[in-house]
């Protein structure tokens, strides 16, 4: 006669003598909080035939005992069990209880499974990407190709502890990319296959790695140790996609590319996927609801000063640190002491399309895309004089841009004048196929800034900007920042010397 085997939705804490049929989606030791070589747990995610799963942990003193018999993608049956609240975050699995191994647990391996297993819960590229928020407590997976690669650097975490971190991006079958970064022995396990001049196709799936969004960019990361990431070309997801990705499509000279940190791709890669409507700084200035939106605009003004366009941040992530204690800075978010900080930029500029003006906060990542350099080379190599900004800032003048920004509530009703950029495209082709209408067929004018007419200058961009915002144009006021955006002090809203001399000499060669 067939046993009969409880299902995992079932699960509580009243009863001791649950007896399953499942399979084994994931396997994974927990280390130690005081000592790394020493295992504390072995964690388990189980799925039966009905497809729910729920984690099962097996305490210390019996992680010996089934270290060797337990193996991922395998069928069990196992019986009783302690349940116990899930306490863990982020949750692997999103039920209430967990079921933990005791000396009366008993598995048994099953030579013939009697169903399937589906062992990844994929999610897709334009879910992710597309999702208005993001659940950082949950894990996700995803499959994808690799098609660039940055290259690996050590770190230390805030324990002290030595690791490895590298980034890739990886491409869906409909050309939307993510980013995702590796840590410790991940890294070491995928660069063997990122060979420069690689031909065949490299597709992995990433299993339990948590999203984020940054800035407005998407991307997912390694959680711990629950996380794994497979390089199996047997797996039936990999030949699958395989199989779709290379119909009718002739083999690569190479298919993995070399990619700076900056990530610049992705502004353009979002807007090049048509879904990205550009709006007129007019248009933007009136909108009544929260979110990212597009404008297409000239930086005519940089409201930055001589040591105003940059502030200290911690080395290990974009937080603002403060003064050092000894000769030690201390981050407050992540935990991270280091001997020096790192130099980040943080801009303000005026943009003009010819319908508006705006103010617009860019941040590090931006800045360095726009200018071609980092704060800190920016620092070396400038000399700056007094009450001036520094001369590299000169290569954002007068180029059209499609920016991203963040309109947030501030910003609608009016209590802050300063919008966060997200991304950016500098791309000319890019820039002009996306431009409003409105804004091609009207003609290019230079503003005249003179020290003498300041007045009439900002009197005639009020004229064109609608008038429910126009107070306080060039010298907005300083507004409290986003809880999630970088910590630094904002820049002061005056133009910089140079910047009057270049839109002089711009309207001199025009009257000529």
């Amino acid at each position: 006669m067939a046993e009969n085997f409880d299902y995992l939705a079932d699960v509580n804490a009243k009863n001791l003598y649950w007896s399953f049929k499942v399979f084994v989606v994931r396997a994974w030791d927990v280390p130690s909080r005081f000592n790394d070589k020493e295992v504390m747990s072995m964690e388990l995610v189980l799925q039966d035939s009905k497809g729910h799963r729920l984690q099962a942990s097996i305490p210390k003193p019996l992680v010996k005992k089934w270290k060797d018999v337990i193996v991922e993608f395998q069928m069990y049956t196992m019986k009783n069990f302690v349940v116990l609240d899930n306490t863990t975050y982020p949750k692997v699995t999103p039920d209430k209880y967990i079921l933990v191994f005791s000396h009366r647990t008993r598995v048994h391996h099953v030579e013939h499974p009697s169903f399937p297993l589906d062992a990844f819960r994929l999610k897709s590229f334009k879910e992710l990407l597309n999702a208005d928020k993001l659940d950082d407590s949950e894990l996700i997976d995803i499959i994808g190709e690799v098609v660039g690669k940055e290259d690996p650097r050590d770190l230390v975490t805030s324990k002290g502890v030595e690791t490895k971190r590298s980034a890739i991006i990886l491409q869906d079958l409909n050309n939307n990319k993510i980013s995702c970064a590796l840590f410790g022995k991940m890294v070491d396990e995928l660069l063997p296959h990122l060979h420069d001049g690689r031909v065949e196709p490299l597709i992995v799936v990433l299993q339990y790695f948590k999203p984020n969004r940054w800035n407005g960019k998407t991307s997912v990361q390694s959680h711990f140790y629950v996380s794994k990431l497979h390089i199996n070309d047997g797996l039936k997801e990999v030949v699958g996609f395989r199989n779709r990705l290379l119909s009718g499509v002739a083999a690569s000279s190479s298919r993995i590319s070399q990619v700076s940190s900056q990530g610049g791709w992705f502004g353009a890669d979002e807007i090049n996927q048509g879904a990205v409507l550009v709006k007129t700084i007019e248009q933007a200035l009136n909108v009544k609801e929260e979110g990212p939106i597009w404008i297409c605009a000239s930086i005519v003004s940089l409201n930055v000063g001589k040591d105003d366009w940059f502030y200290k941040s911690c080395r290990k992530c974009p937080k603002k640190v403060d003064t050092p204690i000894g000769n030690r800075y201390e981050c407050t978010k992540c935990g991270h002491t280091h001997g020096c900080a790192s130099l980040r930029f943080k801009v303000q500029v005026m943009v003009h399309d010819g319908t508006g003006s705006i103010t617009l906060l860019l941040w590090d990542n931006e800045t360095t895309q726009l200018c071609g350099k980092k704060a800190e080379q920016v620092m070396e190599d400038d000399v700056i004089g007094n009450d001036a900004y520094p001369p590299t800032f000169d290569n954002m003048m007068d180029r059209k841009v499609l920016f991203k920004i963040n309109v947030k509530s501030a910003n609608i009703k009016g209590f802050d004048q300063i919008y966060t950029v997200m991304k950016i495209c500098d791309d000319e082709d890019i820039v002009e196929k996306n431009m409003p209408k409105e804004i091609a067929e009207s003609t290019s004018t230079f503003v005249t800034f003179t020290l003498d007419g300041m007045e009439e200058c900002i009197s005639t961009l009020k004229c064109k900007t609608p008038g429910k915002r126009t107070t306080s144009l060039l010298n907005p006021a300083n507004q409290g920042m986003d809880e999630n955006e970088d910590e630094g002090q904002l820049s002061t809203n005056r133009g910089g010397r140079k910047g009057v001399k270049r839109i002089k000499a711009n309207m001199t060669q025009v009257e000529h």
